[in-house]
């Protein structure tokens, strides 16, 4: 199902805090340009969305004063020759009271422009953005968000995604981790980078798959993890294979996945597919790459 697919006829009226009780708010029609501005709200995207205006703050804890004045002025008796002496200038304050501000709904479409939070991204990875499209950062994004909420990691919109999104903004709870994304590339030495809010943090070397068997270019949602499993498949001769104990595996494209394997070296094609590592550098980049997060793959 593609992202921009809405799995929901009717969603009821959401009540997200104490203010909202007196003034429920409907859900807002769903589009793919506000599940961008919402996702980017939540520090889920590796944009920002910044809305075309910006106002001053809402006031919503206190009022706001105006004033209007009033000068009097004493007049003295008079004193020898008829002339007369002014007293002091007194000025009084009358505050006038106004209406708190109420703030505008983020769960709204807004007019504005999305920038890149993190502008080190890997360009084979951020030139898969667009806004208003179904492509795999937003869907990573969708991923991610869905993991952190317990719901079924699908990348795609359904009608429960979507009422949990607008109540997620509405409260403001926003992504609290970093932004991470893995960029594997097969030029040799083959190496893998895990960038972190768009800074390096881990490298390795690593091997891709054999001319027979290669890995795919392009970026791809990690779909799938284990600690360890199984592997079984058939080896471009026809033979069988039934590797046990594969530790640290993240699932992205098909069969193909990050983990740990022993070989006799690192940094050239050796899989069928896979991006192999050694066992040490696997379970250290594991706890990085939870569902949702985007592997790039690059010549």
């Amino acid at each position: 199902m593609a992202t921009g697919a809405l799995v929901a006829t009717t969603v009821p009226l959401l009540v997200t805090s104490a203010a909202d009780a007196a003034h429920p708010r409907a859900i807002p029609a769903y589009s793919i340009r506000l599940e961008d501005q919402i996702l980017a709200e939540l520090r889920y995207l590796p944009v920002s969305f910044v809305p075309a205006a910006s106002t001053p703050p809402p006031t919503t804890t206190s009022t706001t004063s105006t004033t209007s004045t009033t000068t009097t002025t004493t007049t003295l008796p008079t004193t020898g020759t008829g002339a007369t002496t002014s007293g002091p200038t007194t000025t009084t304050t009358v505050p006038t009271r106004r209406r708190p501000t109420r703030a505008s709904d983020p769960a709204m479409m807004q007019s504005g422009s999305f920038v890149w939070r993190f502008p080190t991204l890997p360009a084979s990875f951020k030139e898969n953005w667009s806004v208003g499209t179904d492509n795999v950062i937003l869907r990573g994004a969708l991923m991610r968000f869905q993991e952190d909420h317990g719901l079924p990691t699908t990348g795609s919109m359904d009608g429960v995604t979507w009422q949990l999104l607008v109540e997620t903004v509405r409260a403001r709870k926003f992504s609290s981790t970093p932004y991470n994304m893995v960029l594997v590339s097969q030029t040799l030495p083959q190496r893998l980078d895990l960038y972190q809010n768009g800074r390096v943090t881990f490298t390795t070397l690593v091997n891709t798959g054999i001319p027979a068997s290669p890995t795919a270019n392009g970026t791809f949602p990690v779909y799938l993890r284990f600690t360890t499993t199984t592997m079984s498949g058939t080896n471009p001769n026809g033979t069988h294979y039934h590797d046990t104990g594969i530790p640290w595996v993240s699932y992205f494209n098909g069969g193909d996945a990050l983990h740990g394997f022993i070989r006799a070296g690192y940094g050239y094609p050796q899989s069928l597919g896979c991006v192999e590592m050694p066992f040490a550098e696997a379970k250290a980049l594991w706890v990085h790459t939870p569902i949702g997060t985007l592997v790039t793959v690059q010549p």
